[in-house]
């Protein structure tokens, strides 16, 4: 078997079960190509794991099992795949969603590659060309565990994240999915995303419950609108925001198909931060203001980063926040610890106002997490309540 051998200093983390070689680990390698499992070495030759070759960001591969393995079949990704099925039993048995995770990457056992899915129709994305080495027996264990209608894949490595389907069923997109007994409309084939983001399904389930004094809400980054939609059937108006001109589309579908009137909400399709300046100018003020922002993005006016512009958002959203009423701040950046994000959160609000962290949420159960790879605990979501002064 190939073999590489770790840096003195990045041996350890290894021996504690890290599951990502990156780059920066490796002192020394094999001739090793995409997809090809490999044994991860210290200096004294001692085996800290077969892994397979998958290169993504900074990333080389992902551990595939402590002792030394010699091939993935399709038995291997049977059990992995009953053992997420099993995780997940409540999700399958649920009448109010019918739409969630299956498999998690690295929290279910193997990186590189999840599954979703969407009312039966299965969504395989692939993160590098070398687990899509693996493509076949991936897509026989997941026949053989998951009832299906369709199967798809999107590849993630792909810089125009190609999607094509798998399985020959004719499937007509738009199609509708369930989630906390509401509907929302999906599309497999619209470029990178899907319609939704089903890791912010607990973030929507709450917004269902939110009681605040007045009923004015603001979401910014709206995309299909997917929190506006349980915002105002819990009777909110709302007042949504993308830059994106297709995204009041995508908003007014999502809202059609829940028998929710289109008068009661408002639609801009503008940057982020000339919409807050818009409604500091029109003393427009709101019960509940949501921001998530993609990590990273570029526009002709400005270059936004979670890490340096995040707390420009937070400022610029607190003078337009009814007293009583909440910021929901959400971030997907991996990059960025729960700790460092409510760090910046209270010192950007400190100066600005009285606050109470009102709650800190992440990802939903079938978002499967570990804590051999932290960065599997991206997504943060830190409501605050901005109190009178």
């Amino acid at each position: 078997m190939k073999r590489v051998t770790l840096k003195k200093n990045k041996q350890e983390k290894f021996k504690q079960g890290y599951l990502l070689l990156e780059n920066d680990d490796i002192y020394q390698k094999d001739d090793i190509n995409e997809g090809e499992l490999f044994s991860v070495q210290s200096d004294t030759a001692e085996h800290l794991g077969t892994f397979y070759c998958g290169l993504q960001n900074r990333g080389f591969g992902w551990k595939v099992d402590p002792a030394y393995v010699t091939t993935l079949d399709t038995a291997y990704f049977v059990n992995l795949f009953e053992a997420a099925k099993s995780f997940r039993a409540s999700l399958f048995n649920a009448t109010d969603t019918n739409a969630f995770r299956l498999y998690n990457g690295e929290g279910d056992g193997l990186g590189g590659f999840t599954i979703d899915n969407y009312a039966g129709h299965i969504l395989i994305q692939w993160y590098s060309k070398g687990i899509y080495q693996y493509k076949t027996a991936i897509v026989e264990a997941i026949k053989q565990v998951f009832d299906y209608e369709s199967i798809f894949e999107k590849l993630r490595y792909d810089k125009n994240v190609s999607t094509h389907q798998i399985t020959e069923e004719k499937v007509e997109f738009p199609i509708m999915i369930l989630e906390n007994n509401l509907n929302y409309m999906i599309d497999l084939t619209d470029g990178a995303m899907t319609g939704l983001f089903l890791d912010q399904r607990d973030v929507r389930k709450k917004l269902l419950k939110l009681n605040t004094k007045g009923n004015a809400f603001l979401n910014l980054f709206a995309y299909s609108g997917g929190f506006s939609v349980a915002a105002a059937t819990n009777g909110y108006h709302t007042t949504n925001v993308d830059i994106a001109k297709r995204s009041i589309e995508l908003m007014e579908q999502n809202f059609a198909i829940n028998d929710i009137a289109l008068e009661d909400q408002t639609f801009y399709t503008l940057d982020a931060f000339d919409a807050l300046k818009y409604f500091a100018r029109h003393l427009k003020t709101f019960d509940c203001i949501v921001i998530d922002p993609p990590s990273f993005s570029r526009t002709k006016k400005k270059v936004f980063s979670v890490k340096d512009n995040y707390h420009e958002l937070i400022e610029a959203a607190v003078p337009l926040v009814n007293y009583n009423g909440y910021l929901i701040l959400s971030t997907n950046a991996s990059n960025i610890q729960l700790k460092q994000f409510k760090a910046m959160i209270e010192e950007t609000l400190s100066p600005l106002c009285q606050y109470e962290i009102e709650s800190v949420m992440g990802l939903p159960k079938d978002f499967k997490t570990t804590d051999k790879y932290k960065p599997s605990k991206y997504l943060k979501v830190i409501t605050v309540k901005i109190l009178p002064s």
